[in-house]
């Protein structure tokens, strides 16, 4: 009877892991000053959404800009940031034709988590920067759209994935060799039964 209470457990438990449905929501700490960010930071600039497509990789948005100014990282007149889709993984929900005030943490990707804000909310960061000359083009990395960040999250669903898969098959494995122990032993037993 244990044995089935612990499968059962342990099977529900696998489903709660591995269900392709689990999210868990994007919960951030208050993002700090303009300039904290600003230092924390590889690119932060000012533009405005030209498009918003599916990336190449499953559930994130390639989110194209026309650049105004740039305050930190190279200087370019276009560039394509990359996001998750889902807010739930702390995707920002940009929206085309809106002007942004854009803080990336490794020159590529956006989240949610941070100062990104339309120009409308961004007064704080705009009055913070109005002094601040537009850093140099020496902050050397391109923006060829990797994304430090977009290959992790597939990466680690896989490897969750695949311990639990490991995990279960060994705990089915041992759950089965406990049984065909006890059917053994109670067959022995039968079989050795004293008729004196």
């Amino acid at each position: 009877m244990g044995l089935r209470i612990l499968l059962i457990v342990s099977m529900l438990g696998l489903w709660f892991l591995v269900s392709p449905t689990s999210t868990h929501a994007c919960s951030c700490v208050p993002p700090g000053t303009p300039e904290e960010k600003l230092a924390q930071s590889a690119l932060v600039f000012r533009g405005t959404v030209t498009s918003i497509e599916p990336n190449w990789q499953q559930g994130w948005l390639s989110v194209s800009f026309d650049v105004a100014t740039v305050w930190k990282g190279p200087d370019s007149e276009a560039l394509t940031m990359f996001t998750p889709e889902d807010s739930a993984a702390c995707g920002y929900p940009f929206e085309e034709g809106v002007e942004y005030v854009v803080y990336s943490w490794d020159g590529v990707d956006v989240g949610r988590c941070g100062r990104t804000a339309p120009l409308e909310l961004a007064a704080e960061d705009l009055a913070a920067f109005s002094g601040a000359a537009q850093t140099s083009p020496d902050a050397d990395f391109p923006n060829t759209g990797g994304g430090g960040l977009a290959d992790e999250p597939g990466q680690d669903r896989l490897g969750a994935m695949l311990v639990v898969a490991a995990g279960g098959a060994i705990m089915l494995g041992l759950a089965g060799a406990r049984l065909y122990v006890r059917r053994q032993v109670k067959a022995d037993d039968a079989t050795n039964v004293d008729r004196t």
